[in-house]
């Protein structure tokens, strides 16, 4: 009996030391046996959309913290994964149980919005350019921002940089800028629009390119302006055979996508049969 009671209290003591002092990440903590976890959505695709139930199961108060850049793991493999965006602490006392509302986006656009109650675990840290820009919309406290989760899109499924089009031109475009610093990729000169996306539903596709194609006449001319495909194929006819004066000139048009598979295309002006300018549009 001396010994088992001694093994508790070495037991006991061991875990004391372990949380004395230090700041755990959730995860750490949970792989130690220092705390349970019960992680559920509480449904949508961006703000403060986990509950994360955490109890401390030791004989001594406890610091955690939830980082910015986790990706945590639905259990429901038609439902997204939530990628945390703003780091939190927590603090528990002995034996305690505590439940927070943790802020966080959805990161697998074509899987569907995590509905209230779904099931998560801890999963771990998401890939860099996710980390960095989770810590870059904490920074911003763009946590219920959804222009910010247009941008979590870009980089966890590869959607256009154009597709950051919803909401102010001043967050349009420091998440665009900040998207491109971080992957490498240009800017496009044109916006990409996404069906609206319902609560529950999987993610729309993009419906429409909208975008302003410059071009300019040496000589008076008729001009055509059309889409092709990659493959050459005209999609779409913005204007046939108009006359223009020689100048500068603007066109904004609308590129409707709905019917259209994602790829590469091409706005293309021509005078006389040539191609005088084309500019390509990803989508």
């Amino acid at each position: 009996m001396k010994i088992l009671n001694l093994m508790i209290l070495a037991s006991a003591i061991s875990a004391d030391a372990l949380v004395a002092g230090n700041v755990l990440t959730v995860e750490e903590a949970a792989k130690k046996g220092l705390v349970k976890l019960i992680i559920k959505g509480k449904g949508g695709y961006t703000g403060e959309v986990i509950e994360m139930k955490i109890r401390n199961v030791t004989n001594a108060p406890i610091s955690l913290r939830v980082e910015a850049g986790r990706r945590l793991d639905s259990q429901n493999n038609s439902e997204q994964d939530i990628l945390v965006t703003q780091q939190q602490s927590f603090a528990l006392a002995a034996n305690q149980e505590r439940s927070y509302n943790v802020s966080g986006m959805c990161c697998q656009a074509h899987n569907s919005a995590p509905s209230p109650k779904s099931v998560y675990t801890v999963g771990k840290m998401a890939d860099t350019n996710l980390v960095k820009l989770a810590s870059f919309i904490d920074k911003n406290k763009y946590y219920s921002n959804y222009t910010a989760q247009q941008a979590v899109w870009v980089v966890s499924d590869n959607n256009s940089i154009a597709s950051i089009e919803c909401g102010s031109r001043e967050d349009v475009q420091n998440l665009r800028n900040y998207v491109s610093q971080i992957t490498g990729r240009p800017i496009p000169a044109y916006d990409v629009v996404y069906k609206q996306q319902n609560e529950g539903s999987v993610a729309g596709r993009p419906v429409k390119v909208e975008g302003v194609f410059a071009y300019s006449l040496n000589i008076d001319n008729k001009v055509t302006i059309a889409i092709f495909n990659s493959e050459g194929k005209q999609v779409q006819l913005l204007f046939e055979r108009q006359a223009h004066a020689r100048g500068e000139y603007k066109l904004f048009y609308t590129f409707n996508t709905s019917q259209l598979p994602s790829g590469t295309y091409y706005a293309k002006m021509m005078t006389d049969g040539a191609v005088m300018k084309e500019e390509k549009i990803e989508f």
